[in-house]
């Protein structure tokens, strides 16, 4: 082959696969946990906070692992789930919201169902940042993007022996950038609205679909230290090489529209915005009516077992998830925390009625005075005449 002709055709197979790779979507996988229905200190956002950045996650074309309410039981295969779906060269985005601990330079998430007595307690019963970190380490992913939103102060800081508030910072993997949602060892509000503050104003500056991901950190920082008057202020950690925008990876500068004529008007038809409405009318029925049954069951004056059943029947009865609202999601977490109250005063009055208090097969009948009795054989000793 002519020498020429054949640098001219290795150029060009270079160019053709720098084009295919770049026409290839990015790969891109999240992470999204919400804890709220915690046993002794719930907290109002972290489920919308998680369901809301999964949803704005999901439209920009990201694979999303998402749970609420994570028991410790579900630790173990929402990790491996994560880890299955990632890749070499992966974007990957975790998010948490929820409470944060640190013991002796480890950030720990707890899981809802978690007994936390003492400093002990905390490695088995919660998520470990180091687990995802060395999952992110292992998966050679790209770039990872770690949101945690919590720094609720600790509810369990009273049985620990270090007073460390906050959450700590990070050994993360190469390519990886942290945000907190406030300084190390400091404390972020869960919020009164909607979502928690930090949450709140990420998803504001996540529809900046044309942002490269520093800037949109930096408004958030700005946005949340506005609203907070400065009382909280967002942290980050790590770097990254290349860019990320939540929106195109390329964003392109929009172009002046053709001036074309306008099309033949036929009239404007709202038919399918009628039933839109007829719809959503339905969905509030449906909403107020499980709200009732849930303030039915709430109000029910019953023994353990029976509360157990009357949250097993709503429960069971509201399954379906409302497309206009997030308040079936509240109900139902609520529902679930209430159930496994029940549960566990139901099993500490099987175990205390257990314990022996008599005699076993003991059917002695109440004694009769001793008074009474003599009283008794003297009458019937009259009776027979002796």
């Amino acid at each position: 082959m002519n020498p020429l002709k054949k640098i001219l055709l290795t150029i060009g197979l270079a160019l053709l696969a720098f084009m295919s790779q770049a026409q290839t979507p990015e790969h891109r996988v999240a992470l999204v946990i919400g804890n709220a229905a915690y046993k002794g200190n719930p907290l109002k956002n972290p489920v919308n906070d998680a369901v809301d950045v999964a949803a704005s996650l999901r439209g920009y074309g990201f694979t999303v692992v998402e749970r609420t309410n994570l028991t410790t039981k579900q630790v173990g295969p929402t990790l491996r789930e994560f880890r299955s779906k990632l890749s070499p060269g992966s974007v990957a985005v975790v998010f948490y919201a929820g409470h944060g601990v640190q013991i002796k330079g480890e950030n720990y998430l707890p899981a809802v169902d978690a007994e936390i007595a003492g400093e002990e307690d905390v490695p088995m019963q919660s998520l470990s940042t180091r687990q995802i970190m060395d999952i992110l380490a292992e998966s050679n992913t790209r770039m990872n993007l770690v949101f945690l939103d919590a720094c609720r102060d600790n509810p369990y800081g009273r049985s620990f022996r270090s007073g460390s508030r906050g959450l700590t910072k990070e050994n993360a993997p190469s390519g990886t950038l942290i945000s907190f949602a406030t300084r190390p060892g400091g404390v972020a509000a869960d919020g009164d609205g909607r979502n928690g503050l930090y949450t709140s104003v990420l998803l504001q500056q996540m529809k900046l679909a044309d942002q490269p991901i520093e800037q949109v950190l930096k408004r958030v920082v700005a946005g949340v230290k506005a609203a907070s008057k400065g009382r909280q202020e967002p942290w980050m950690e790590g770097s990254i090489e290349g860019d990320f925008y939540f929106g195109a990876a390329n964003p392109r500068p929009a172009q002046a529209a053709a001036i074309t004529a306008p099309p033949k008007s036929e009239g404007l038809a709202l038919d399918d915005l009628r039933q839109q409405q007829e719809l959503r009318q339905r969905w509030t029925t449906w909403q107020a009516s499980m709200k009732a049954d849930f303030e039915k069951v709430a109000a029910l004056q019953a023994e353990p077992d029976l509360l157990v059943t009357a949250w097993d029947r709503f429960l069971d009865n509201y399954k379906l998830k409302n497309p206009f609202s997030d308040d079936d999601e509240r109900l139902r977490a609520d529902a679930r925390a209430r159930k496994l109250a029940a549960e566990s005063d139901q099993r500490r009055r099987l175990s205390a009625s257990s314990k022996p208090n008599a005699v076993a097969g003991s059917t002695a009948l109440p004694a009769t005075p001793a008074g009474h009795l003599n009283a008794m054989m003297e009458a019937e000793l009259r009776r027979l005449g002796r």
